[in-house]
């Protein structure tokens, strides 16, 4: 069931984070981000319990993809995709035409789920992350 983010959610997202990158958003910068007015947040639940979430930032016509994970019990279900399909459906209906997002060169699993969502890569980032891992910058239109 995919359902809005709801504040007691930071808390099993905060989990899944750390599970899972090596540079998680904590409890504290989720709940931040979860406050502000231009912030659309989705999750998938499944037996009371978040296994997928996915978080984007909007401005005008533009969004960024901030957060996007699904627990590793739970993959290759289609929910990455159908978490994706209902962001765009309500990004696009707030006026976004762009929705970029970042993800670490090396991980391949999560640029496949990407192109498969229908973005490419537009530009890199070198040295992007804390430990000097380049970023790709990847761009879908809506």
């Amino acid at each position: 069931m995919i359902r809005r983010w709801a504040y007691v959610d930071n808390a099993r997202i905060a989990e899944m984070e750390e599970k899972y990158f090596p540079d998680p958003w904590n409890f504290k910068m989720l709940a931040g981000t979860f406050l502000l007015d231009n912030f659309v947040g989705l999750v998938e639940e499944r037996e009371g319990k978040v296994v997928g979430y996915i978080g984007s930032t909007y401005c005008i016509d533009e969004a960024e993809i901030t957060l996007v994970a699904v627990d590793e019990d739970y993959r290759r279900r289609k929910i990455a995709t159908t978490l994706f399909d209902e962001l765009f459906r309500i990004l696009k209906e707030k006026g976004v035409e762009r929705v970029l997002l970042e993800v670490r060169r090396s991980n391949y699993s999560a640029q496949k789920c990407y192109v498969k969502a229908g973005f490419s890569v537009l530009s890199v980032r070198e040295g992007y992350y804390p430990d000097k891992e380049d970023a790709l910058i990847m761009e879908k239109r809506i």
